[in-house]
């Protein structure tokens, strides 16, 4: 079993409680956090190839998929679909981009309705605060992160969503456990 450091939760509590705690969430941010803990697990469920986050992964598992994680992000350089001004998808892959504009395209992408990114981190930091089961939730979403920006390349680095043809690249080739 592994723990979602800073929080005292594994994984499978972790899942277990966020469900539960969906009943009983009073306020926006604690639902939002409970809806965002559910999205990234659910994004780490693709990357794992199925439902299968249930633990973090050890070495040299964990530098595999990061390595499967980081060649996928090399490929393609943003998964947002921008149109243009008549509804067709702009090419932010070719030589005219932006790749400033392309770097914030994906940090603000939506994990879910309410919540990109960006946003979640933030979120994660105050529920941490909060008091209660909240700061629990919130330390389990920082552990989330962390986990996210170990396999993204190292701190800070998961700022974007694999596209959904991406993430079953990563699955496909993903080691079986």
């Amino acid at each position: 079993m592994t723990v979602l450091t800073p929080s005292s939760w594994t994984v499978a509590e972790a899942r277990s409680l966020a469900a539960q705690f969906r009943q009983v969430a009073t306020d926006g941010e604690a639902y939002d956090g409970i809806e965002l803990f559910t999205a990234l697990c659910d994004y780490l469920d693709q990357l794992y190839g199925g439902a299968g986050f249930d633990r973090l992964l050890p070495e040299p598992e964990l530098s595999e998929l990061s390595g499967l994680i980081q060649c996928a992000l090399g490929k393609a350089r943003t998964g947002s679909v921008l149109l243009d001004d008549d509804g067709v998808p702009v090419d932010l892959a070719a030589s005219g981009a932006d790749p400033v504009y392309d770097t914030l395209v994906r940090l603000d992408q939506p994990v879910n309705a309410a919540v990109t990114l960006l946003q979640g981190r933030r979120l994660a930091a105050e529920l941490a605060a909060a008091g209660d089961w909240r700061s629990e939730l919130g330390r389990a979403l920082q552990g989330l992160y962390t986990y996210l920006d170990h396999l993204y390349g190292g701190p800070g680095a998961f700022t974007e969503l694999l596209t959904p043809d991406e993430r079953d690249q990563v699955a496909n080739r993903t080691p079986k456990r």
